[in-house]
């Protein structure tokens, strides 16, 4: 068998801890999926979800796992004519840690800053599914940013409920280069505990326990546009209506149409 180091060389006497201490610092900063389906804005700017882009119902709630919150860099790399851009890198680390440090560029492409979390619809046509949405884009990581504002704000209020509800829209601008540019708006509808329970409601919603088993996949041909919904569905174990308080639209504003 041929020698992996030359012979006669030796492991330095402290080698050993510290590449167990290396891997420990690796693993903790690194976040895994779990096989979770990722939830993203299209171009179009509807949200879409899975590798065969499920779209996403309109009005749907979505409870944020906010132990899942994570905060780091990833560097796409372009995947030249025709082809889709390629994750050349990705360095992740939980919010409850330090922000790393940037890597350094892969050739031409820089790391830039990313957000994750993972997600459970609480209603509609895709209740139960769980996702994680990872966001990079400049109007997405503002999203964030405010989204953690709202957090916080909550945490020192009420802090029994700290899981944010969500429902999501978009909005756009016109860009000289890109043409037609569109940002993410999250809209914080309401507020649930870590058991799946939301505020002012003595019902509980599972909102973070474990997915139902998959159904079926449908027949093939294609799919149905899942029909908005217009307010959460009144079922049996009377889900609470949102906070009483204004809702909070994250993320920027629509403008007013030209007069």
């Amino acid at each position: 068998m041929s020698d992996i180091v030359k012979r006669g060389e030796q492991l330095p006497a402290d080698y050993i801890s510290r590449l167990m201490s290396g891997i420990a610092e690796s693993r903790a900063q690194t976040i895994v999926a779990g096989g979770k389906p990722f939830f993203r804005m299209g171009r179009s700017g509807a949200f879409i979800f899975g590798q065969s882009n499920e779209e996403v119902q309109e009005g749907s709630r979505w409870a944020v796992n906010i132990m899942t919150m994570s905060h780091g860099y990833s560097c796409w790399v372009d995947g030249g004519q025709n082809q889709a851009n390629a994750l050349a890198g990705e360095v992740m680390t939980a919010m409850t840690n330090p922000l790393p440090p940037r890597p350094d560029p892969i050739g031409d492409a820089a790391y830039k800053d990313q957000r994750s979390f993972e997600m459970k619809c609480i209603d509609g046509a895709d209740q139960g599914t769980e996702v994680i949405y990872k966001i990079n884009s400049v109007g997405g990581i503002r999203a964030v940013a405010e989204l953690l504002d709202a957090i916080h704000a909550q945490l020192a209020v009420s802090p029994g409920y700290p899981c944010p509800v969500l429902t999501f829209s978009s909005d756009s601008y016109p860009h000289k280069k890109w043409g037609q540019i569109f940002v993410p708006i999250f809209t914080v509808v309401g507020w649930a505990d870590m058991n799946g329970n939301l505020q002012d409601d003595d019902q509980p919603e599972a909102l973070l326990g474990p997915a139902p088993k998959e159904p079926p996949p449908p027949a093939e041909g294609a799919r149905k546009r899942k029909a908005p919904l217009g307010t959460a569905p009144k079922a049996a174990a009377q889900p609470a209506e949102p906070v009483a308080t204004a809702q909070t639209h994250i993320g920027q504003r629509r403008r007013p149409s030209a007069a």
